[in-house]
């Protein structure tokens, strides 16, 4: 399920052609760093513009379909930007763009990924978290719904197509 870096360039570089006769000219990198954010395009006023980051999270469990949205989206702000026009997440044009290629807008974070699964003690409500030591710890931990233990504490891990975890 994984998509390499060759794979998101070939395709930059294929959208990029088709849909504003330009070429890719800054390099496509995996951040293993990001986790919230799906991906960005990093500009300076200095030095214009000079990558796109997808995550590396995203690139291991997330659908081809998925990885290829967030890449499109990085790509109109790249393709904006570069033409000096609006491209900034939120502005009438680059969200008009969006929809024009049938690509999601900002704002919706899916989650991908080994998590740690767990139920209240108390009141039997599940929860989940992305921090591991909760499967070694979690004698420690208390859920926030009733301040109780945490009990079937388990491994877990999400493989997706844009499904929201709880």
């Amino acid at each position: 399920m994984a998509v390499s870096v060759e794979e998101l360039i070939t395709e930059a570089e294929r959208f990029l052609a088709e849909n504003y006769d330009m070429k890719l000219g800054i390099p496509i990198k995996r951040n293993n760093r990001l986790r919230s954010t799906l991906g960005w395009f990093q500009h300076s006023d200095r030095e214009g513009a000079l990558d796109i980051e997808i995550s590396g999270k995203l690139l291991d469990y997330a659908s081809r379909a998925e990885v290829l949205d967030v890449l499109h989206h990085e790509l109109i702000h790249y393709a904006l930007y570069s033409t000096g026009r609006s491209y900034q997440d939120g502005c009438v044009e680059f969200e008009a763009e969006l929809k024009k290629h049938g690509v999601s807008s900002s704002g919706v974070t899916f989650l991908y990924g080994p998590i740690v699964r767990f139920n209240c003690e108390k009141c039997g409500k599940s929860g989940y978290t992305e921090t591991m030591t909760v499967l070694t710890k979690h004698e420690r931990c208390k859920t926030g719904c009733c301040n109780a233990k945490l009990v079937d504490v388990r491994k877990d891990v999400i493989y997706g197509d844009k499904r929201e975890a709880f």
